[in-house]
């Protein structure tokens, strides 16, 4: 029940976030973007067992990729494939890192959104090389993708505190069974 509660309440956050980080002022000097959409998926990733986890992954992915979406010259530069294949990555990645550490932790949720922040802005620039043409890395992209995902760490801390507090114990296994992941199906025989 608190994890279906959960699944509920971060796929109602999943547009706000959208909504709300267009809405936050920009990063001087170079006017950058704060993403909340891939600290609130890091969160969820962690948080939910692994079916759940990759549904939301999904969401998200849909939610990123229609945000992003953008047709030049009658062509998708950014479609949905991309998408939903880097944030599956990530949900079985930190799937993996949660069940190795038999829980969710702050530290895992700040790093890892720093981590898909950055990945996320270097393969859409990546995208757009390839689509467009050219490779024109300087000081400038890197800063780009560094100060948004530098934003994301710092932010990360504040969200884990927030959403955990909305609901407690999410993840608590039910007595006499382990969370549902990679090697626990959360069935006894």
């Amino acid at each position: 029940m608190r994890t279906t509660l959960l699944f509920l309440i971060l796929l109602v956050l999943l547009p706000i976030s959208i909504v709300v980080q267009d809405q936050l002022p920009p990063i001087p000097p170079m006017q950058e973007r704060i993403f909340l959409l891939p600290i609130l998926f890091c969160f969820g990733a962690l948080a939910l067992p692994l079916i759940p986890a990759l549904f939301f992954a999904l969401a998200t992915a849909l939610v990123q990729g229609l945000a992003l979406l953008q047709i030049q010259s009658g062509q998708i530069e950014l479609g949905l494939v991309g998408p939903i294949v880097f944030f599956l990555g990530w949900t079985v990645i930190f799937q993996m890192l949660s069940e190795a550490t038999h829980g969710m932790r702050w530290e895992f949720h700040a790093f890892g959104s720093f981590l898909v922040t950055f990945t996320l802005l270097a393969g859409e620039f990546l995208i757009l090389c390839v689509k467009r043409g050219g490779f024109p890395v300087d000081e400038m992209v890197l800063f780009r993708m560094a100060v948004p995902s530098a934003a994301a760490l710092l932010i990360a801390p504040l969200l884990y505190l927030l959403l955990s507090s909305l609901v407690p114990y999410a993840t608590e296994p039910v007595p006499g069974q382990g969370k549902p992941g990679f090697g626990n199906s959360g069935l006894e025989l």
